[in-house]
């Protein structure tokens, strides 16, 4: 009788841990409730990328956009962070919407019962594929080139609005509008007063709170050098209200 009885206590132990395994396999796999941004909770961190697209660019200009893009987004943004892609036209001065937005999910399986391929599936079908698209989709020019506008507007909205933002600018970084232009820039405190007017009641230069700002200059040979120094002179004034322990502005040249 002594020997039946722990025989059924034996089962049942086995049984019950059988069970137990299985809900716990079960709520381990069971999916986070995301948003249309693919986020789940807080954001861990925004990421925002400015593409310049008012004037064509050489092939490796284009490819090394891509592969400084992709490298940012695999060593830097951290899973969870809200990655969101501009782009600069003579339409994004009146509609600056996002071409993407969306949270970095996990590449790699971390929990219990979680399967690596529907991560892998995931991380491609929903955040690698649609960024790389907007990436390489060829420009088709524009008649304008409002890239102080766009800086200004993305500065107001929620996008850079976190304590880890982090800001990526593709851009010749020549302001080209009806109402101002960098491209006959000789002086830079008339092309800095100028600019002041023609934002009139505006906001005349953008209000960073703690943003890494990185800004990759897409070269243009036919610009003199005179032109660029007075280009730099302006663009580090239009970028000099940041502040915070992590606020940087790097600018750097692209091949091309």
């Amino acid at each position: 009788m002594n020997s039946q009885k722990a025989r059924s206590w034996t089962v049942a132990a086995i049984s019950a841990a059988a069970l137990i395994g299985i809900g716990v396999a079960n709520f381990a796999a069971k999916p986070e409730k995301k948003d249309a941004q693919g986020c789940t909770g807080e954001i861990s961190g925004k990421t925002v990328m400015l593409l310049d697209q008012t004037d064509a660019i050489p092939k490796q200009t284009a490819e090394e956009i891509i592969s400084r893009a992709k490298n940012i987004i695999d060593k830097e943004v951290k899973d969870g962070e809200l990655v969101s892609v501009f782009s600069v036209t003579e339409l994004s001065k009146k509609n600056l919407a996002p071409l993407f937005s969306y949270c970095k999910p996990p590449k790699q399986a971390k929990g219990i019962g979680e399967s690596q391929r529907y991560v892998a599936k995931n991380f491609d079908k929903h955040f690698a594929k649609p960024l790389q698209a907007v990436l390489a989709e060829p420009i088709s020019g524009s008649r304008e080139s409002p890239i102080a506008q766009a800086l200004i507007d993305l500065s107001l909205s929620d996008y850079l609005r976190h304590p880890n933002a982090r800001l990526i600018i593709f851009s010749d970084f020549m302001e080209y509008t009806q109402r101002f232009k960098t491209y006959n820039c000789r002086n830079p405190q008339d092309a800095i007063s100028q600019f002041r007017i023609t934002r009139g009641a505006a906001v005349a230069r953008p209000s960073f709170h703690n943003v890494e700002i990185y800004a990759n200059i897409i070269p243009r040979s036919e610009i003199s050098r005179e032109v660029l120094a007075c280009n730099t002179v302006f663009w580090n004034w239009f970028f000099g209200d940041n502040q915070g322990p992590n606020a940087v502005f790097n600018p750097s040249f692209l091949p091309g």
